[in-house]
């Protein structure tokens, strides 16, 4: 008994197990194994542990007759851990990756008689006439005198200065003509950072640093009053941009940060300010141009001016498990606009001061509510070279529709009435909201803007559309014949006075493209129309805007491309801001050779859906000619652009101005533009 249970013990198991091993593996212990103690009469001096140890007693050692081994004895307690090691918690490999975007650039640009030639005001009456955006520059403008009702030239102008200085009427016109231009230049750092806090949970930001800053617009002269520079031509420095102070904008601004989860079953979860594009970016567009790793125009996608940010809730759900097949489901709930908040109408205390921590929507029904719904098929760039690779058709396509909604307004949304905004004083502290409310009315505003989208890729071939519209209805002041009487404008303000008013509008962008040559020379043809309205002028008061200034009908007709979606370098980009009230055609051609250089060639016309909306009465925009020559370094993340563009206005174009005497047309003439860009892409 007492064998069997010294048999049992966990230290004659662990000697047991220790010789098996030295046994099965060959390995020769530096140290006698009669070192090793055991239970008395078992291991130590004279044990059957070590050499030439017998029985207990000491007595010799019996010889084992041969036989059948004998099955090792079962110590489970030997087999027992010390102490239970618990399960080791399921969780998220936690990896804390900061991933950084972006880009540095700086442009350069030269603009020439953007006015078209035209007069910014009549010289009969010296007030100013329907034109576009751009003007002459001011040195060149004429001016009032107290001592005159007729205007005159600004004495620092070029006429008056040649004048003076006796030189010929006809040489005078010639050299003048060639000094109406603009020449500028601006920067702008562009930062993506991307913290992955895990395997599936991002958080994403978009900041810019001196975004879009004129160089030279803020020196120490400007704004600060510098004792060491009395003058600009002796400023010594540039200071940082604070905004209302030397610059509209401060020097850091973060436009966009949201959050990304994704998680395993298919569900992928977004919230925050984020960019907010859909399709060809047609009608929503993030202004981030092409996707990261889309080789169809290098440099296209850095000179953008605009891009779209919503505050969102989106998710989303892959439909499918094949990622090659998969159609993704998303529904959102967007803050288009959350009307006053209680800083903006009473005051930094009642925002982050000591009276509230949080600054809040003042009117829960003046929020501008939209929803959206969206299923789409689109493989994203790594899968789409994947799949073009195996010589089939690649269709992608796509429809989204957006549902906006508002019960109440302010009456205006306009600059003017800013300084009425806010509440009264009383006893020294702003207690009274009357104000902002005498200034709701009853919008009772709803909006569908249905979207679809398609692509289709084979080879070398792209061939996409996206077509849109607008339809619903809202309620508008009715300024005609009020807009130009301050006091009736601004006195009548209850929603009798408001005129029921119908969005129905349609728009479309189509571009081809095709590859040559194993894709180095390629062709394309861009078209795309945009609906008008006759009782919108295209600059007046606002190219971009959907409200006619004094519309005669109650339909808002007037469909509009979002100005992030660049077709040209003059016509749409800078004299008519955007697509609307217009049909285009441009084919192009591109040549891309030495593996980083490139030029591109685009001949674009347009022409007016309704002419009653142009400044000739007329359908032809124009003609416009661009040329580019690009440089972009395959393993260095650097590029170099430069571009030509000029623009022959037609018909729509030359102004018709009616006098008391007559009624005259003013021809306008051809404006161009050159433009250099340099930047760093990382």
């Amino acid at each position: 008994m007492a064998a069997r249970m010294h048999s049992r013990s966990p230290s004659l198991g662990f000697v047991r197990s220790l010789a098996a091993v030295v046994a099965l593996t060959g390995i020769t212990v530096g140290w006698p194994l009669t070192a090793v103690a055991g239970p008395p009469g078992i291991g130590g001096p004279g044990g059957a542990g070590g050499p030439g140890g017998g029985p207990p007693g000491g007595g010799p050692r019996k010889e084992k007759k041969e036989g059948p081994a004998e099955e090792a004895p079962k110590d489970k307690a030997a087999l027992r851990p010390i102490a239970p090691v618990p399960a080791q918690p399921e969780q998220r490999r936690r990896i804390m990756l900061f991933d950084l975007h972006g880009y540095m650039r700086m442009r350069g640009d030269f603009f020439h008689r953007m006015n078209l030639g035209l007069p910014d005001v009549d010289l009969s009456t010296f007030e100013p006439l329907d034109g576009n955006k751009f003007f002459s520059p001011p040195v060149e403008s004429l001016e009032g005198r107290e001592d005159s009702d007729v205007p005159v030239a600004n004495d620092a102008s070029c006429i008056a200065r040649l004048s003076d200085a006796g030189v010929s009427a006809q040489r005078i016109g010639n050299r003048c003509q060639r000094r109406n231009g603009f020449a500028s230049a601006n920067i702008r750092l562009r930062l993506e950072p991307t913290l992955h806090i895990t395997d599936t949970v991002k958080v994403h930001t978009q900041i810019d640093v001196l975004d879009n800053v004129v160089l030279g617009s803020t020196p120490d002269t400007f704004a600060y009053g510098s004792p060491n520079a009395p003058l600009d031509l002796f400023t010594r420095t540039q200071v940082p941009p604070q905004g209302l102070t030397n610059s509209t904008d401060d020097s850091i601004v973060v436009k966009r940060a949201w959050g990304h989860i994704r998680f395993g079953f298919g569900l992928d979860l977004r919230f925050g300010r984020m960019p907010h594009s859909w399709g060809m970016g047609m009608v929503a567009n993030h202004g981030n141009g092409y996707a990261r790793g889309d080789k169809s125009d290098i440099i296209r996608h850095l000179d953008r001016d605009y891009g779209d940010t919503v505050d969102s809730v989106r998710m989303a759900y892959d439909l499918g498990k094949d990622r090659r097949r998969t159609h993704t489901l998303a529904l959102s709930w967007d803050w288009a606009a959350s009307g006053r908040t209680t800083g903006q109408l009473l005051g930094p205390e009642y925002e982050s001061g000591r009276l509230l921590g949080q600054a809040f929507s003042a009117e829960k029904f003046d929020n501008v509510y939209q929803w959206s719904a969206s299923i789409e098929r689109r493989d994203d760039q790594e899968m789409l070279q994947r799949k073009l690779s195996l010589g089939s058709p690649v269709v992608n396509y796509g429809l989204k529709t957006w549902l906006r909604y508002q019960d109440v307004d302010e009456v205006f949304n306009t600059a003017e009435d800013l300084d009425v905004l806010g509440g009264q004083e009383v006893d020294g502290s702003i207690a009274d909201l009357s104000p902002y409310g005498e200034r709701l009315v009853a919008r009772r505003a709803l909006m569908v803007t249905p979207d679809l989208w398609v692509r289709v890729n084979w080879r070398t071939l792209r061939v996409e559309l996206e077509a849109a519209g607008n339809f619903g209805t809202f309620r508008l002041r009715d300024v005609d014949g009020t807009i130009d009487d301050p006091d009736t404008f601004y006195e009548t303000r209850t929603s009798a006075d408001l005129q029921r008013k119908i969005i129905a509008n349609f728009g479309y962008a189509f571009e081809f493209k095709y590859g040559f040559f194993k894709d180095r020379f390629h062709i394309g043809f861009d078209h795309g129309f945009a609906s008008g309205d006759r009782g919108n002028p295209p600059f007046a008061p606002d190219v971009q805007a959907p409200v006619p200034a004094n519309d005669d009908n109650n339909r808002i007709s007037n469909f509009r491309f979002n100005p992030a979606y660049n077709l040209d370098l003059l016509l749409f980009r800078e004299q008519l801001g955007t697509v609307s009230n217009a049909a285009y055609f441009k084919p192009w051609a591109a040549f891309y050779f030495f593996e980083n250089f490139s030029a591109r060639v685009d001949i674009g016309y347009a022409l007016a859906s309704a002419k009653a909306s142009t400044l000739g009465n007329r359908r032809s925009y124009g003609i416009e000619l661009d040329g580019a020559i690009r440089f972009h370094d395959a393993n260095e993340p650097i590029f170099f652009q430069l571009q030509y563009g000029v623009l022959f206005p037609l018909g729509a174009f030359n102004r018709v101005n009616p006098t008391e005497a007559t009624i005259s047309r003013e021809d306008a003439r051809a404006s161009q533009t050159v433009q250099a860009q340099v930047g760093i892409r990382f």
